[in-house]
């Protein structure tokens, strides 16, 4: 422990050796002692102009310390302010090792600078950066990106509802169960059980219980990567949505990067550099800079692949394996049947599955008031609906639906078919420039409507893209 007497220039004195052999993100510490007025422009220029990092810091050092005690204090701040950037990361000790490099190894400069007593200062380290400015302006630029991506998802959707009635559409609570995979044999069980039961216990038993025990902002602390998986329409992509929201509200100092990568619309990954940059959003400035600490300091970046069927991209592959950016997060999402084909190639001892189960019947609830106000009860009545609300995007097209009935005669859907028929009607209305003839539209139209609802069900099949070119 230090003496609360020892001076900060003897405090550094004493661990002179340790600091010049160990300090790191030298141009971070150089940047904010000039602009505390600790170095001049040309003192960090003839520091920069030493041939190696021990010479850098070593210089770095003697110019400190020469100006004496209130900027060898700062200089002590700013080390400790970004310890996890400046003194690197705590490491095993070596199995063999000369006895003098053993010493210098077992002295822990975070342990170190712990010990320092600085003075209680609520405006401790206000204006210290925690890495380059060029690294602080792309973070920046990525939350400016994610912000937008995020906003255009919620209002996608805001079209399927009368101008007067669009509604806000934000994250809702989804239940997360991460209590690993079922097995085939058990699923094969459940499925059996539930063939005995009434209707209404059967339709009940879709609907998952709450959880409380996670959250996406939990998804965002744990020292995990993740995997999350749910049948489609379940809210994956809401959960991964939420998770950059939360990212880009973050008010803390700390320089850390999010990216976002939907699978369905990247290919051909040439390199990390060509996922982050050419993918994602490019740098204004330093690119060189901003890739390096990137390289450095990744168990600051987080990396979101939505929708992944397989690990084909070989930059994604080395992500996953982490011969890249080996400190980093990486959250995967991806349907049941798609994750049978990454359990091969993921290491599942290094990520922590999450199933998305969709909405609980509170949520339902919750929503569907919100959504459609008065209406709500002819959506809560039915258990039908209640049931098909659990999947985000059904509860999505229940209301849509709702949200154009016009009289009481108005035959509310009941099933999934029922939905899609309200949503194909409404499309038809939306696009057409008389929709007080459509039904006698779609009469007309049977035969190539036919033809399109045949190709849409063998996609639904085949689970592919459906082949429109011949109609």
């Amino acid at each position: 422990m230090a003496s609360t007497t020892q001076s900060a220039v003897e405090y550094v004195g004493g661990a002179r050796t340790h600091l010049v052999n160990k300090l790191k993100n030298l141009s971070v510490i150089l940047e904010n002692l000039n602009q505390q007025g600790v170095l001049r422009d040309e003192e960090v220029c003839i520091i920069q102009a030493e041939g190696n990092d021990y010479d850098k810091n070593r210089k770095l050092l003697d110019s400190v310390t020469k100006k004496g005690e209130a900027a060898t204090y700062i200089f002590l701040e700013i080390i400790d302010m970004m310890r996890k950037r400046t003194l690197g990361r705590t490491s095993l000790l070596p199995e063999k090792q000369t006895v003098a490099s053993a010493e210098s190894e077992t002295f822990d400069l975070h342990h170190w600078i712990s010990c320092f007593p600085f003075k209680e200062d609520p405006q401790m380290g206000k204006n210290y950066q925690q890495g380059p400015t060029p690294c602080h302006r792309y973070q920046a630029k990525l939350k400016s990106k994610a912000q937008k991506i995020s906003k255009a998802f919620w209002t996608a959707n805001k079209g399927l509802f009368e101008e007067n009635k669009k509604p806000d559409l934000s994250y809702m609570p989804l239940v997360l169960d991460t209590q690993g995979s079922v097995s085939p044999s058990k699923i094969k069980k459940c499925k059996g059980k539930k063939s005995k039961w009434g209707r209404s216990k059967k339709l009940g038993s879709y609907i998952p219980k709450d959880k409380a025990d996670i959250s996406p902002s939990d998804l965002l602390k744990t020292d995990k990567n993740i995997l999350l998986v749910g049948k489609s329409g379940i809210g994956k992509t809401a959960l991964t949505h939420e998770m950059l929201k939360l990212w880009t509200e973050k008010d803390d100092k700390e320089l850390n990067y999010m990216f976002y990568f939907d699978m369905r619309k990247i290919s051909n990954i040439k390199s990390l550099e060509d996922l982050l940059f050419n993918e994602f959003s490019e740098p204004d400035e330093g690119k060189d800079e901003v890739l390096l600490d990137i390289k450095n300091n990744s168990d600051n970046v987080t990396l979101i692949f939505d929708g992944i069927t397989d690990l084909s991209s070989p930059v994604v592959q080395r992500l996953v394996d982490k011969d890249l950016l080996k400190d980093s997060m990486v959250v995967l999402t991806c349907r049941p049947a798609d994750e049978d084909h990454l359990e091969e190639d993921l290491p599942s001892e290094d990520f922590l599955r999450v199933e998305v189960k969709g909405f609980s019947e509170q949520t339902i609830t919750t929503y569907i008031s919100a959504m459609l106000r008065e209406r709500k009860e002819r959506v809560l009545s039915s258990l039908e609906l209640l049931t098909l609300c659990h999947v985000p995007m059904y509860a999505l097209m229940v209301a849509a639906c709702f949200s154009f009935e016009i009289s009481e005669n108005f035959q509310k859907p009941c099933c999934i078919t029922d939905i899609y028929i309200n949503i194909f009607r409404f499309c038809l209305k939306r696009n057409s420039n008389n929709t007080k003839y459509i039904y006698a539209f779609i009469e007309s139209k049977s035969k190539e409507i036919l033809s399109l609802a045949e190709v849409a069900f063998h996609a639904t099949e085949g689970k592919t893209e459906p082949d429109t070119t011949s109609l």
